[in-house]
């Protein structure tokens, strides 16, 4: 493992008020290094292999303590399950009504422009799109 890169992990959850202990550290390393919005499942089994001591529950705590302080995203683009994504910048996802998998997009600085009545103040926008990718297409 890098450490330089561990190192910036820890130092991302630190700068989020975040005590990076060991579980933490893993889950998030995992959600900055599988760019794939897995799902709390993948994340538990893959992590799973290499360390014995991470329970299905320890991971969904991280899980909802990372989404609470903004390090991660939840995606909510399938409606049969959460994903993640280390990816906090407001972006485009496209899923495959085929295989199932999320794809980022662009940034949505190319998108077209939401109007909202006077009053209301725009926190996010989640831009979601479905469809084949071309794996599938072809």
């Amino acid at each position: 493992m890098n450490t330089y890169q561990h190192r910036s992990y820890i130092e991302v959850l630190r700068s989020h008020g975040i005590r990076p202990l060991n579980h933490r550290v893993a889950v998030y390393e995992y959600l900055a290094k599988h760019p794939v919005h897995p799902t709390a499942d993948q994340i538990y089994t893959d992590l799973r292999k290499n360390m014995a001591s991470i329970s299905r529950t320890t991971v969904y705590n991280v899980l909802h303590l990372l989404t609470e302080k903004n390090v991660i995203t939840p995606i909510t683009i399938d409606p049969k399950e959460l994903r993640f994504d280390a990816n906090t910048q407001e972006h485009v996802h496209f899923l495959c009504e085929k295989c199932h998998r999320v794809f980022d997009l662009e940034s949505m600085e190319s998108q077209p422009t939401v109007s909202v009545p006077d009053g209301f103040t725009i926190g996010s926008v989640s831009l979601y799109v479905k469809g084949t990718c071309p794996a599938c297409a072809e």
